[in-house]
């Protein structure tokens, strides 16, 4: 059925000036001139019929007609108010907490967050990086990224991609220690970056080149995984490092594979964990999703 109603800026005009008592101040909180709200008032009287003000010199009074007008209206903007906020009030995000390593939160995840909020506005990510696992049975915390040899007990565990370890230095190092791709033995008489989170990586990597036993002449230690890899890139030494952890610096040059052979693969790597529980929770499961997506350009990438 057709709506017979008056027009909507009468309606404001006249539930303003008669609320505030004049027009003039109606007219402020409107946005208008006191001529235009009282142009607004006098038209819904004309086509209404019904005086809905008395004008005194110096005050407006509502007429009894007048009165009951504007209860109805003051209800239904009041109505109307409240609902269209309701309705058009931002959804509210949720908030969905991750635990992850450091390492990787800067070596991989960071460069790749802002597609995260572009392709999953309606999620909230918040990151944390504590070095313990924590216990994702709490609730304290929605999933983490785990490093080592998957899978765990208690917790339902997604392969993301493995390690692949290669020594890496800078162009500048390279340059000044004349080195190009280097037979591994070379590497014996540079200086190792060392990371007391993984002493025994070089002594792999070295029997993964068919070299056993062997001892570099000089090292230098870190205690912080983070280290060994901005360590070479200011050009300190030659560093053993997760290929997918300094994607961006190869890419951009601002480090270099030295090693003419294959990476050394442990059988280690990143899994996404989070509880049994969970396993059909929708902010889990798109973060996995995205997670899986972003690997795979990666490895296309490669």
């Amino acid at each position: 059925m057709r709506r017979e109603l008056p027009a909507l800026n009468a309606l404001r005009a006249f539930e303003a000036a008669a609320r505030l008592g004049g027009f003039a101040i109606a007219a402020h909180e409107l946005g208008v001139t006191a001529g235009a709200v009282s142009r607004h008032v006098k038209l819904l009287e004309e086509r209404t019929g019904v005086m809905l003000f008395e004008r005194r010199p110096r005050s407006l009074v509502l007429t009894p007609r007048g009165r009951d007008l504007l209860a109805v209206v003051g209800e239904s903007f009041d109505r109307l108010d409240a609902g269209t906020r309701a309705v058009l009030r931002p959804a509210p995000r949720s908030r969905l907490k991750v635990n992850v390593q450091t390492s990787l939160a800067i070596g991989w995840m960071l460069a790749r967050l802002g597609r995260f909020h572009r392709d999953r506005p309606e999620l909230e990510l918040e990151l944390s990086t504590h070095i313990d696992t924590p216990d994702l049975r709490a609730g304290h915390i929605d999933a983490a990224i785990l490093h080592g040899h998957g899978p765990w007990p208690g917790v339902v565990s997604h392969f993301l991609f493995g390690d692949r370890l290669q020594p890496v230095c800078s162009p500048r190092y390279s340059m000044e220690r004349e080195l190009r791709t280097a037979e591994p033995a070379m590497l014996l008489a540079e200086t190792l970056i060392i990371s007391h989170t993984a002493r025994d990586d070089w002594t792999e990597w070295f029997s993964h080149a068919g070299l056993r036993g062997v001892r570099p002449q000089r090292t230098m230690t870190f205690g912080s995984s983070l280290l060994p890899a901005q360590a070479a890139l200011h050009g300190l030494g030659v560093a053993l490092v997760d290929l997918a952890l300094i994607g961006d610096h190869l890419e951009a040059g601002r480090l270099l594979v030295l090693a003419n052979l294959p990476p050394l693969v442990r059988g280690s790597g990143y899994y996404l964990a989070y509880a049994p529980g969970r396993h059909e929770d929708g902010m889990i499961q798109a973060f996995r999703q995205w997670l899986l997506a972003e690997v795979a350009a990666t490895q296309k990438a490669m």
